[in-house]
C-alpha cells in the first residue's frame, strides 16, 4: 500500500523529535527542511535553520569528541548516533543526542543525509541524581556510559582507540606482536531495509555478543568500529592463529543462523573479516593497522564475502 507524500510530510513535521534533512551533494550540506520540534528544541525558526550547516549550533564549542564521528559518517555515508553540547538561539547549553541516517537514491548514491534530535539532558540529570544518592553506583554508570556502546555492549570507538594506542606503545617497547581483526557484516544495509531499525539493531546485537565472547582473554579488545563494523586486538598470535580465530568468529556469526532473505551470499547473515599481525615499528602510529586491515576487509568483500583476508604487515 502506498502511502501519500502529503501524510508522510504532516507525520515527520508532527514529529516529537526534531527532523532536519541536509543536502548530502551541495558544498557545506544545507538544511533543506526542518520540522517544527527542531525549532522549538533550538528557539531558532525554521527560516533560520533553513540554508545553513547544523554546526552553528555548537557556537565555538568545536572541540567534542562526537564530532569525529559525524565527520566520519558524512564522509562515509554512513549512519551515527553520538550526543554533543549544543547552544539554543538565547545561548543556554543543551544536551542534543543526535542520529544521522543517509538517504539514498534508487542507484545507491547517498543524495541527502536525515538527523533526529532530542535533548539528552534528562539521563545527565538521572546520572547527578544517582551521585547523590550512591556515589560509587554513579561512578560505575558514568564509567560504563563513557566506555561501552550503548547498543552492544562491546567497547565505545573512541574509547577503544584509546587502549588501542596504550597497547600499541607497549608492543613497541616491548618488541610484542599484535593482531588486529576488524569484521564487517555482509549485505548488512539491505538487512536494515528489510526488517528495519529495531530488527537490524536486534540482530547487531546478538552477533556483536557473539563476537564479543570469542576475546575474553584479559589482553583482548573488542570494540564497535563502525555502524556495522566490530574490531578486535589480541596479542601473542602470530598472523595465522589470528586468521584462524577470525575464520572461528564468522563460524560463530554463521551458526546463529540469522534469515537475511536479501542478502546474495547465503540464506543467513555472514560476516567478513581482516586481519594484520605485526611487531609495531617505532616510527608507525596505529593508524597503519587500522588502514591494513580495512584493506584486508575490502579484499574479502570484493572476493564475495563471506571469508577471512589476512596479511602479515610489512
Amino acid at each position: 500500500m502506498s502511502v501519500d507524500a502529503t501524510l508522510l510530510q504532516s507525520l515527520v513535521e508532527a514529529a516529537p523529535d526534531g527532523v532536519v534533512i541536509c543536502d548530502a551533494r551541495a558544498a557545506d550540506r544545507p538544511v533543506v527542511f526542518v520540522n517544527a520540534a527542531m525549532e522549538k528544541l533550538t528557539g531558532y525558526d525554521a527560516n533560520y535553520i533553513r540554508g545553513r550547516n547544523l554546526r552553528f549550533l555548537q557556537g565555538d564549542d568545536h572541540e567534542q569528541e562526537g564530532l569525529d564521528k559525524i565527520r566520519s559518517a558524512l564522509r562515509q555515508g554512513t549512519s551515527c548516533h553520538t550526543t554533543l553540547r549544543n547552544y539554543r538561539k538565547d545561548g543556554t547549553m543543551f544536551w542534543n543526542e543526535l542520529t544521522i541516517q543517509p538517504l539514498r537514491d534508487a542507484n545507491g548514491n547517498v543524495t541527502h543525509f536525515a538527523g533526529y534530535h532530542r535533548e539528552g539532558g534528562d539521563r545527565l540529570r538521572l546520572r547527578e541524581s544517582a551521585e547523590k544518592t550512591d556515589p560509587a553506583l554513579s561512578t560505575q554508570t558514568m564509567l560504563a556510559y563513557l566506555r561501552d556502546d550503548k547498543l552492544t555492549g562491546l567497547l565505545r570507538r573512541t574509547y577503544f582507540d584509546e587502549l588501542v594506542k596504550r597497547d600499541w606503545g607497549l608492543a613497541q617497547r616491548e618488541s610484542r606482536r599484535l593482531s588486529f581483526l576488524v569484521f564487517d557484516l555482509d549485505c548488512f544495509l539491505t538487512y536494515k531495509e528489510t526488517f528495519g531499525k529495531n530488527g537490524s539493531d536486534q540482530s547487531f546485537k546478538r552477533i556483536a555478543r557473539v563476537i564479543g565472547g570469542c576475546f575474553r582473554r584479559a589482553s583482548d579488545l573488542c570494540g564497535r568500529f563502525d555502524e556495522d563494523q566490530i574490531a578486535a586486538v589480541t596479542t601473542g598470535l602470530d598472523l595465522a592463529q589470528a586468521s584462524k580465530l577470525a575464520e572461528a568468529v564468522l563460524g560463530r556469526v554463521r551458526d546463529l543462523a540469522i534469515h537475511h532473505p536479501r542478502s546474495n551470499v547465503s540464506r543467513y547473515v555472514t560476516a567478513s573479516a581482516g586481519v594484520v599481525s605485526l611487531v609495531p615499528p617505532h616510527d608507525a602510529a596505529p593508524e597503519r593497522i587500522y588502514e591494513l586491515a580495512l584493506k584486508a576487509l575490502k579484499d574479502a568483500k570484493e572476493l564475495g564475502r563471506n571469508r577471512v583476508v589476512s596479511r602479515e604487515a610489512d
